[in-house]
């Protein structure tokens, strides 16, 4: 479900693949969707430790740089707005910076 309960069972939830959730035609199965339903799991599992219900959702959002090695292409969507910049070489740049940024979290030390 929205709360990424896997219903029928106690404190089990998933993210991503593992799941199978409701939706729009057009839901995104990326790292993107995979950090936002993970950070709802997490907080509806560490909830139900507590003996608190599952009251976490996520929204389902689409976001990615198409990245052609000297431009990229922004293509966003939410459930309110479709958007996609043309390629240019600033997203480029951006999806650089965003990778080296996002990753250097889980680089070692």
């Amino acid at each position: 479900n929205m709360q990424c309960e896997i219903e029928g069972f106690e404190h089990i939830y998933v993210a991503v693949d593992a799941g199978s959730f409701p939706g729009p035609d057009w839901k995104p199965n990326q790292a993107h969707m995979a950090d936002l339903q993970a950070v709802a799991a997490v907080k509806n599992l560490l909830d139900s430790f507590d003996g608190k219900p599952a009251t976490h959702t996520f929204k389902y959002e689409l976001a990615c740089i198409i990245d052609s090695n000297d431009k990229g292409t922004l293509a966003f969507r939410n459930e309110k707005r479709t958007l996609v910049i043309p390629p240019c070489r600033i997203l480029h740049k951006t999806k650089e910076l965003f990778e080296w940024w996002y990753l250097k979290g889980y680089r070692n030390p």
